[in-house]
């Protein structure tokens, strides 16, 4: 593969990992810019195009600069360890209320949604393909240029109650779960249909060429249906909430996905752990390090009780964690991902993992 020549190598870590496995050493992605001060982030635009409506149109739906942007991406990143070649469909996080109506407004670096639903019996009647087309031929056009160079991950669309709030608003969202329960759990179903739907359709375009699934930010490779599944919105559930609104979100998800990942953002969520874990399906649960709180490694009993419940554990962290999580948590089923500013220091990592990740 042009930016991954390990790739066998690689994919026979990732494909274990699914099995809380071990075929050599423990997973580690690591990444630094080959020239320092480069932008290597899938997230972040380098350019300043707030005063430049059309070509900031053009960064997030012309397949040919979203190509040329990946590509220029990829030459200049070190991509160390598990690390994959790989382009992010970013359509918006919670992407899918695309197809119910949302109208996105574009920033720099992130998609914004007003809200534009009245009610919520608009679920039952307002999906639609007119932007989903769109985003089908980013999807056509990426692989068709992909060859042997990149893998695509799939489509941002997580959280369907995070998507409901981009339509109704999640203020309506919250006093609607404690006086119209029913209505958003059956428009919670409505737009999880629309989901399934949809990311099948993205599945099947990608699938050859990924051999099965691809995350893009959490480099992963499976041989299915791979995507992850959130609640941002939960930092302001209670338990109760979360297991009458959130757990059969997930299962419905889990009905498509043959490996589902659990995006866990923010040490306020661990009150709903108990239900997260209880997920008989759920392969991998990822610690996202957000900002403002402390590292992954001041978490460890947190970071236990989820490799204790048989889940693999994906965790994002900066590279003074490494060696703490290495000695502290069980290697099996255990991927780290760090960044460093330059590529002798992520080698240095990779010798200390290669050295010390071994179980």
């Amino acid at each position: 593969m042009r930016f991954k020549e390990d790739i066998e190598t690689v994919r026979k870590r990732l494909y274990a990992f699914w099995d809380r496995e071990i075929i050599d050493r423990v997973l580690i992605s690591v990444i630094a810019p080959k020239e320092k001060g480069r932008n290597i982030s899938m997230f972040h635009n380098p350019r300043d195009l707030a005063r430049q409506p059309e070509e900031l149109v053009k960064y997030w739906e012309d397949p040919e600069t979203i190509y040329k942007n990946n590509m220029e991406r990829l030459e200049n990143t070190f991509l160390g360890g598990e690390t994959l070649p790989v382009i992010f469909q970013n359509y918006g996080t919670s992407g899918h209320c695309n197809y119910y109506g949302a109208v996105p407004s574009y920033g720099n670096d992130t998609i914004w949604f007003d809200p534009v639903w009245k009610d919520l019996n608009e679920a039952g009647y307002s999906y639609t393909e007119d932007r989903l087309k769109k985003h089908l031929e980013i999807t056509r056009y990426l692989t068709d240029r992909a060859k042997d160079s990149y893998f695509i991950g799939m489509p941002d669309s997580c959280g369907t109650l995070d998507a409901l709030g981009h339509l109704y608003g999640t203020e309506n969202v919250l006093v609607d779960m404690l006086t119209e329960p029913e209505a958003v759990k059956k428009a919670v179903s409505y737009l999880n249909e629309g989901w399934i739907r949809t990311n099948e359709m993205f599945y099947r375009i990608t699938e050859k060429l990924n051999s099965g699934g691809a995350h893009a930010w959490m480099h992963l490779l499976a041989p299915g249906r791979l995507t992850h599944m959130q609640c941002d919105m939960s930092v302001m559930f209670s338990k109760e909430m979360y297991r009458e609104f959130v757990v059969d979100e997930l299962k419905q998800q889990m009905e498509w996905l043959e490996y589902p990942v659990y995006h866990f953002d923010g040490i306020e969520q661990e009150q709903h752990l108990e239900h997260i874990l209880s997920l008989d399906k759920l392969k991998a649960v990822q610690w996202t390090h957000v900002a403002g709180q402390p590292s992954a490694s001041h978490y460890l009993p947190v970071l236990k009780r989820i490799q204790t419940a048989g889940k693999a554990l994906i965790v994002m962290a900066p590279a003074d964690d490494v060696p703490i999580l290495l000695e502290h948590l069980s290697g099996r089923g255990l991927y780290i991902h760090t960044e460093t500013d330059d590529v002798q220091s992520a080698k240095e990592i990779l010798k200390y993992v290669e050295k010390n990740g071994r179980e």
